[in-house]
């Protein structure tokens, strides 16, 4: 391994400390933006999601099933609530390639819920790794929901020393709604950015 190893997740701002950032807790970095999603939920999308994973329950396959257990409609399943039908499309015409270069680990822009939002007050690091993520779930999704993704709230910086190097634990909080207003899911996503140490 090269000594001045690169790392396609370096990030943060050499202006911030870890203590910037420690202080940030409690902060919502989304700028006040929402992420719409493109699409309203259709029945065709949730048929295909629960095919693969031959997902059986009959609330997602039938309304009048739905109906009957005192559902608005044909239910979407919880597992596709995050990264199904909360986001936004990956690429449309106009739009920067995600494939600037022909490196197999090469990776353009992506669609986030703080897209648009203010710069989180990190120092610069070398490496991220999604380590956990919550979910909890409130108002069930239905075909003919559109939902919009919410905030970008730090809740909490753990500084940790690890056996990889020294970073921070580090966990924000959006809230997914439907298009009446009503909360449908809470996501809660961690993650450790960190830089590697010098062993002597």
């Amino acid at each position: 391994m090269a000594e001045e190893e690169i790392s396609s997740n370096r990030g943060g701002n050499p202006k911030y400390t870890w203590d910037d950032f420690v202080a940030a807790v409690g902060k919502d970095f989304s700028g006040g933006n929402e992420l719409v999603s493109d699409e309203v939920i259709e029945y065709s999308s949730v048929m295909r999601f629960c095919e693969p994973w031959e997902i059986g329950n009959p609330i997602y396959w039938s309304k009048q099933a739905a109906n009957r257990l005192g559902y608005r409609g044909t239910v979407t399943p919880w597992s596709a609530i995050r990264l199904t039908f909360s986001t936004a499309g990956r690429w449309k015409p106009g739009d920067e390639t995600h494939f600037p270069t022909p490196e197999p680990n090469a990776s353009g822009p992506m669609h986030t819920f703080s897209e648009g939002g203010e710069e989180l007050p990190m120092p610069p690091y070398a490496y991220s790794i999604a380590t956990n993520m919550k979910i909890e779930f409130f108002e069930p999704a239905c075909v003919g929901d559109r939902l919009t993704a919410r905030g970008e709230k730090l809740v909490n910086v753990v500084l940790k020393r690890t056996r990889v190097g020294f970073g921070a634990f580090h966990t924000r909080e959006r809230r997914i709604y439907n298009q009446r207003g009503e909360l449908v899911a809470r996501v809660s996503s961690t993650s450790y950015s960190y830089n590697r140490e010098q062993r002597g």
